[in-house]
């Protein structure tokens, strides 16, 4: 975080992203998603063999292998998360939402892609747990995007509204994709709906800790794995955008603004 991503300026990236033609954005972002959801399903591996070298084998030469190899994917990963808020920043702050309505077909297109494939219980489940993390992702990163333009002091109360407005088309948008698609999935495979709860039942097993009796790893982990959710890269893009806008308000607050929102935190910092 502080050797990486902090020595990045957030405003010289946005500015550099939003100088590109709307093409090169819609395949930037389209590889960003692809190396995310890769780089998930390599993380938790790495992740778990840290774990299990640390605990079992902790003198052995391969935890410092383990040690630099979580170091390498939480880097990239954090990189390429970084970048996506950034350009979903620039397709939430266009002008004209040419980018935000191809972001929005994308979604969509994702169904032509899914809905005639063959798939089980199991297949479905991977499915599932894939959307639940990127309902998560994205509104983590309209959440962050939001706090940085307010906190800059350049949104009144009427471009906050228009921002909420958007951010509601963008999520019902991927809710509704998401509904279409396991509709056609669940109909053409023949798949009851009552799956869904014993998927529910399965998430609540690893959160409780229930069905994971003497495994090596703990069981706090497992839900976190199943659902392939990068928690770590996430903090740290998260850690890096608060700490942009706490700059920003300690900026304001040394020019006496003292209306800015992160006015009283700034005083509490102090």
């Amino acid at each position: 975080y502080s050797q990486i991503l902090c020595p990045i300026s957030i405003g010289k990236l946005y500015h550099w992203i939003r100088g590109q033609a709307m093409l090169k954005l819609y395949v930037l972002i389209a590889i960003v998603e692809v190396f995310d959801r890769l780089l998930c399903s390599f993380g938790q591996d790495a992740w778990d063999s840290l774990y299990w070298n640390t605990t079992r084998r902790p003198r052995h030469p391969r935890l410092f292998v383990s040690i630099i190899v979580v170091g390498v994917y939480v880097t990239i990963h954090s990189l390429f998360l970084f970048v996506h808020v950034a350009t979903l920043s620039v397709a939430v702050n266009s002008a004209d939402h040419a980018l935000l309505t191809l972001l929005i077909s994308g979604n969509f297109a994702e169904i032509k892609s899914t809905v005639f494939k063959k798939y089980n219980k199991q297949n479905l489940f991977k499915i599932t747990t894939s959307d639940i993390c990127e309902r998560f992702k994205l509104a983590l990163f309209l959440l962050l995007i939001l706090f940085l333009n307010r906190f800059q002091g350049e949104m009144t109360s009427s471009m906050v509204n228009d921002y909420c407005l958007m951010c509601g088309i963008v999520f019902a948008a991927e809710l509704i994709s998401d509904w279409i698609k396991h509709s056609f999935i669940t109909k053409f495979n023949f798949i009851k709906s009552t799956a869904y709860f014993d998927y529910a039942l399965v998430l609540s097993g690893d959160v409780t800790g229930i069905g994971h009796e003497g495994l090596s790893l703990d069981y706090t982990h497992a839900a976190v794995k199943r659902l392939g959710l990068a928690q770590i890269p996430l903090v740290c893009v998260t850690a890096r955008y608060l700490h942009e806008a706490v700059r920003f308000a300690i900026a304001f607050k040394g020019n006496g603004d003292v209306d800015h929102p992160f006015s009283a935190l700034v005083d509490l910092m102090a």
